[in-house]
């Protein structure tokens, strides 16, 4: 249905990678107060790892020399994105992907998982720099875990983007400066 080589063009012509998206999982565990969580309630659903892998093959294979993760947590069960490198590794269709995930998963082994499957760059939901407003987010970050996720995928030469917002009630121009 869609004139896929049309699509291709426009990303070239425009000096990008040709990009197609994935998304793997639906809904968050988590209780940030201000998210849009009644939409998909609190459980996560996602798709096996191989399962992931072959839609990854599928997108190559339509000629997408990148993907963009849909999730808004990308990997979020133990042990999943090691999986998913792996059979990416036994489909050679690893292709460089950027997602979304929290800066309390990103562990030492959650960003090797994700650098070995690779990944390129992560945008972290830090919401806030100032713990206050983390706090009556009830988002469950700390700033700290936010600038240890950001140096650690900054270790593993993976780029960081960080998801903020403005305005939250109570905020201060001290808290949006901190």
């Amino acid at each position: 249905l869609i004139d896929i080589e049309a699509y291709r063009r426009v990303w070239v012509r425009k000096g990008h990678d040709f990009s197609l998206p994935l998304a793997t999982s639906r809904g968050c565990p988590f209780h940030c107060n201000w998210c849009a969580k009644p939409i998909w309630g609190q459980r996560y659903n996602a798709m096996s790892p191989a399962r992931a892998a072959r839609e990854v093959s599928t997108l190559k294979q339509l000629g997408a020399t990148r993907v963009n993760v849909l999730d808004d947590i990308f990997g979020l069960t133990p042990g999943w994105l090691e999986e998913f490198g792996r059979e990416l590794d036994r489909l050679g269709c690893r292709l460089p992907f950027k997602c979304l995930s929290r800066a309390d998963l990103l562990t030492d082994r959650t960003v090797l998982a994700l650098s070995a499957a690779g990944c390129d760059m992560v945008s972290i939901g830090a919401e806030s720099g100032s713990q206050k407003i983390l706090d009556a987010m009830e988002k469950g970050t700390t700033v700290d875990e936010i600038r240890a996720a950001a140096a650690r995928l900054k270790a593993s030469n993976i780029r960081v983007g960080f998801f903020l917002q403005f305005g939250y009630p109570g905020e201060t121009r001290d808290d949006v400066e901190s």
